[in-house]
């Protein structure tokens, strides 16, 4: 079964989603697609089911960093994308909003379920939307001394000779980016057993070094991730529009703020100031909300159903 063909063949909304869709791309800001397809029969009645499929071109430099060349792109099963956008989830309800220009490709089917799009939001939103914010914010603090000792400590640690040496072995040899307390082996914004060997270390260092992502450069340039700040600040923006409208308006009204923070021109107090007063005014207007309090289950699944009828039908 090609399910690439099957995606495509079948496929009734397809967009730019990003920075294209926000409004806040730059003339190098790489093109992300998301799209939807119906099922065909082999999928709703055969032994293999598939929740989406990844048509993304994977091409990236030395440093780690999508070159012009790679193209972001996955299309998901018609189920998957409504019992996500039913969740609320940040990433995918936002998608029903899309204005014309985004639009890639559509059809009758693709037209009938953004025609649904208002069905969708539910004050429950604002703990999806929130959640996201939170992990960004996360994501963005860890501090420019901080990243240079877990970076110094990866290259290091991952380059000794026996990586079943215990931690605790290297604090008599005072290494510039470790350093132990009582319990602990500190290094950057870690606490790591001082028993553990250093394969296990490694391991842990490069996991807490992914997060950050390929962004180095803006970490050093400006001592925090300002993508993440403004994915920080952006989540918390479109919760607080959709959960008092409604409705999610692209381009963003407040698209050069959301600019402003990732080249850098907002501190990292001020980022996490008005993440804080976005928060309270969010909670202020779910309070005032028209929205449903739970999704309107029963009436997004009898469309689902009468949708993908249709299509099996006709096919």
């Amino acid at each position: 079964m090609n399910l690439t063909q099957i995606a495509n063949d079948n496929k009734i909304l397809e967009i730019k989603v990003g920075s294209h869709l926000y409004g806040t791309n730059t003339p190098t800001s790489d093109i992300d697609y998301s799209g939807i397809f119906l099922p065909n029969k082999a999928l709703v009645f055969g032994f293999q089911g598939v929740e989406e499929v990844n048509l993304s071109v994977m091409d990236k430099d030395e440093a780690g960093k999508n070159t012009q060349n790679a193209i972001d792109r996955k299309l998901y099963e018609l189920r998957k994308f409504v019992k996500l956008a039913m969740e609320n989830n940040p990433n995918i309800i936002e998608q029903l909003f899309v204005n014309e220009p985004n639009i890639v490709y559509i059809n009758d089917a693709g037209r009938a379920l953004l025609a649904q799009k208002h069905r969708f939001p539910h004050q429950g939103l604002v703990k999806k939307f929130k959640g996201y914010a939170f992990s960004q914010k996360h994501k963005m603090v860890i501090r420019t001394d901080k990243f240079h000792e877990l970076d110094n400590a990866f290259n290091y640690l991952k380059a000794y000779p026996d990586q079943k040496t215990l931690l605790v072995e290297f604090k008599e040899k005072y290494l510039p980016f470790m350093t132990f307390n009582q319990d602990y082996c500190v290094i950057g914004d870690l606490n790591l057993q001082k028993g553990i060997f250093v394969k296990k270390a490694v391991s842990m260092i490069e996991e807490r070094l992914s997060k950050v992502g390929n962004r180095k450069t803006l970490i050093t340039k400006y001592g925090f991730d300002t993508k993440f700040a403004s994915n920080l600040i952006r989540l918390l923006l479109e919760g607080k529009e959709l959960v008092s409208t409604g409705d999610i308006v692209f381009p963003l009204a407040y698209k050069q703020t959301i600019l402003d923070i990732k080249q850098g021109l907002w501190t990292i107090k001020e980022v996490l100031d008005y993440a804080e007063q976005l928060e309270a005014e969010t909670d202020v207007a779910v309070e005032k909300s028209d929205l449903p309090s739970k999704a309107r289950f029963d009436e997004i699944e009898q469309f689902t159903i009468q949708l993908l009828e249709n299509h099996l039908m006709g096919g």
